[in-house]
């Protein structure tokens, strides 16, 4: 329990990175926080704890995913992995807020019709195809358009974060 509430915080910032909102992150906690408890006899005590919470996590904000798939304003499962994948990619020194500004800083950081994208993309109720085709793309065509502002950010972050 006292490794768990050290870290929740930090677990809480992985699952928000994933794009789920306050309510939705707060049922993913409860619920990883039994698993948890559930399985903590397989827990090396010898081990990190927090890739192993991040493991679990990972796994509940998944299922958790695919009980609301028909929900638009949840992301698809490739883009939860991604956004995943890049928090855990942060050296572990690194604090969520340290995370998250360097994420904001980056963001800004972006060309105008990059961050224009971007907000569009994960900003509202539309679909990815409906942006697209403001934008006057194919919908494959955005999706290799955003996947490349995603690793501009990824790259930005981790050198901000290496920096510090």
């Amino acid at each position: 329990m006292q490794m768990f509430a050290g870290h929740e915080r930090d677990l809480r910032a992985f699952v928000r990175s994933m794009g789920l909102d306050w309510a939705a992150a707060d049922d993913v906690m409860q619920t990883v926080s039994l698993v948890m408890w559930r399985k903590w006899h397989e827990y090396d005590v010898d081990s990190d704890f927090m890739k192993w919470a991040r493991v679990i996590t990972r796994f509940e904000v998944l299922k958790y995913r695919r009980k609301m798939a028909r929900d638009r304003h949840v992301f698809r499962e490739d883009v939860m992995s991604l956004l995943a994948g890049v928090v855990e990619e942060v050296d572990a020194s690194s604090s969520s807020d340290e995370f998250r500004d360097a994420l904001q800083a980056c963001l800004k950081m972006l060309p105008e019709k990059s961050g224009h994208l971007i907000r569009a993309a994960y900003a509202g109720d539309r679909t990815i195809r409906e942006v697209a085709d403001d934008v006057g793309q194919s919908a494959t065509a955005f999706y290799k358009t955003l996947n490349r502002i995603r690793e501009k950010l990824r790259q930005c972050v981790r050198q901000r974060l290496n920096a510090t």
